[in-house]
């Protein structure tokens, strides 16, 4: 059953954007999404006053200017994603050109609200990267580090993400068994095809 396309989308403390995804639906219930991020779809993502990519700048200079969105393509391969609304996290499921699971990664983020375009959160930089023999490693902690304190990241909400991954990190089992067992699936495809970002993607915060 097609359920459709919804839009993910990221702003920064203040309410400006910062990223957008257009998401293919494989589930969709009161309490969480789930959906793919199909390989060459259309994103917006963090980006410089010109541009470019904030991580090609200096970890010193990143977080000390004027940071927005740009457009860009999803590449790398199709990402399956799961968002409880309630939640401080979601997770991204990956595998390799040949198709090989090659692990979750727990982006650690405000719980969410929903929109007429979709979903949105304020990411805290901070993640985890949890291995197929679950084994934890800690993402970003020097980003997270440079940013905490400026306008892109505030203390308090750091603070919970490291509070939220350290949980999650004392059984990563039990909590991808939490989340459900995504690891075999692959886009048809139909989920496959790539997405163009939506009217209104760009839509100042109300």
């Amino acid at each position: 059953m097609d359920l459709g396309t919804t839009l993910l989308r990221y702003r920064y403390p203040d309410g400006r954007l910062q990223a957008a995804f257009p998401i293919r639906l494989v589930e969709s219930t009161p309490e969480r999404l789930v959906g793919w991020l199909p390989v060459g779809s259309e994103i917006a993502y963090w980006a410089t006053s010109d541009g470019a990519d904030p991580r090609t700048v200096p970890l010193e200079a990143r977080f000390r200017q004027a940071l927005g969105t740009g457009r860009r393509t999803w590449s790398g391969g199709s990402v399956l994603r799961v968002i409880p609304y309630r939640e401080r996290w979601q997770v991204l499921h990956f595998w390799d050109a040949d198709g090989v699971f090659t692990g979750w990664y727990v982006n650690l983020e405000s719980e969410k609200r929903v929109d007429q375009h979709g979903v949105v959160a304020v990411d805290w930089h901070l993640d985890l990267l949890i291995a197929p023999d679950f084994e934890v490693t800690w993402k970003d902690e020097d980003e997270a580090a440079a940013a905490v304190g400026t306008e892109y990241l505030r203390e308090q909400d750091l603070a919970a993400a490291r509070r939220t991954g350290e949980r999650i990190a004392a059984d990563p089992r039990r909590f991808i068994d939490s989340v459900g067992h995504w690891e075999d699936r692959r886009p048809s495809s139909e989920a496959g095809r790539a997405l163009t970002l939506p009217t209104g993607w760009d839509t100042p915060d109300p």
